[in-house]
């Protein structure tokens, strides 16, 4: 472990070891904790920090999990410690050429944590209602059975700060709730063949899901790093009596601009992504035991290995390119896509 020096600033800093380590300390038991990993985006981090506590509800602990940022910045975030009050509570993980990656890094947050439900917010991103965690927290409280997760949206917004129209994640299912029956708070009770009804998933920036629950299936999956957040989504639907659903909008997401590649999502090729997905719906379709989420794994499979299928026609590798073409078609078949691995597999055989 490389020593990132004296932390001062604060009882609440605690170097973190390769290994999980569960800290508790005095007090009563918050309601919420809120997990904010971050790493080497120091001014970005604080925006997201004074989002979270300008909450109007404050049963809260904030656990800061710096994930071994590089020296250049360490020193403004240790700084920020003594700026914020003992609700904040900071980690640092050893520094790692390439970080430990979320899953790791909300994970050491998780076993950290003191609160009944946890929710997780980027360091670039932002909760835009200030009621957020209030209408949460009445909502969850009201329930007579126990509430699993709550999901609720967020609006995109570009690197220029226009707001980007087309719907994301769960907000096209808004249109398909029976209107009138979200009671007095206007959220619904929800199942996971709703929610697997459109192709978008809730970010972690609007996930409220009950700690116990998220310890209970293993939390994060920490040998994934793009698109972890869909892999706790579909596990967290399996294994969830009572999801709860908000339509409104409660978080900012700033979409990350590829060229800076600082952000899991911008520094790995289209490729990879297909293959980091394809690990995250095999292991579901093996896993899951609702045939709702593994008719959706193998409705998503089918579309990536087209789209693995394409890419490889695009650099004229019409050898793997049949190969995946040929996934698609045992996992969803049609003529259509039988004649197009039947020419995939002649021009294979032509370029030899």
């Amino acid at each position: 472990m490389k020593d990132n020096g004296d932390h001062g600033g604060g009882a609440g800093a605690v170097d973190m070891s390769d290994s999980h380590e569960q800290l508790m300390s005095d007090g009563e038991m918050p309601f919420f904790s809120v997990i904010m990993p971050t790493r080497n985006r120091p001014q970005l981090f604080r925006r997201a920090l004074d989002s979270v506590l300008a909450q109007a509800f404050d049963d809260i602990e904030v656990l800061v999990v710096n994930d071994g940022s590089a020296d250049e910045f360490l020193p403004e975030y240790r700084a920020m410690e003594a700026d914020y009050d003992a609700r904040v509570r900071w980690y640092y993980q050893p520094q790692r050429a390439n970080g430990h990656g979320p899953s790791y890094s909300i994970n050491t947050g998780a076993q950290a944590a003191r609160g009944r439900y946890l929710c997780i917010l980027d360091d670039d991103d932002s909760w835009e209602a200030v009621d957020h965690l209030q209408k949460a927290h009445r909502v969850i409280t009201a329930s007579a059975a126990t509430v699993d997760a709550y999901y609720s949206n967020q609006r995109a917004y570009s690197a220029d700060g226009e707001v980007i129209a087309k719907r994301l994640w769960l907000a096209v299912l808004a249109s398909r709730l029976p209107e009138g029956q979200g009671g007095e708070h206007g959220v619904y009770p929800v199942t996971p063949e709703f929610l697997l009804g459109c192709n978008g998933f809730p970010h972690l920036n609007c996930t409220i899901i009950r700690r116990e629950l998220y310890l209970g299936i293993g939390g994060m999956d920490e040998g994934i790093r793009y698109e972890c957040e869909v892999d706790l989504y579909l596990r967290t639907l399996d294994a969830a009596r009572l999801i709860i659903y908000n339509p409104a909008f409660v978080a900012r997401h700033n979409v990350p601009q590829a060229a800076l590649k600082n952000n899991v999502s911008t520094s790995v090729t289209r490729i990879e992504k297909r293959l980091s997905q394809i690990a995250v719906y095999q292991k579901n379709l093996v896993r899951a035991t609702a045939a709702a989420i593994r008719d959706d794994c193998v409705a998503k499979l089918s579309v990536l290995y087209k789209g693995l299928a394409r890419e490889f026609v695009v650099n004229g590798n019409y050898a793997i390119a049949v190969i995946y073409a040929r996934m698609a078609l045992a996992l969803r078949y049609s003529i259509k896509w039988r004649f197009y691995s039947f020419y995939l597999g002649l021009r294979a055989r032509v370029r030899g």
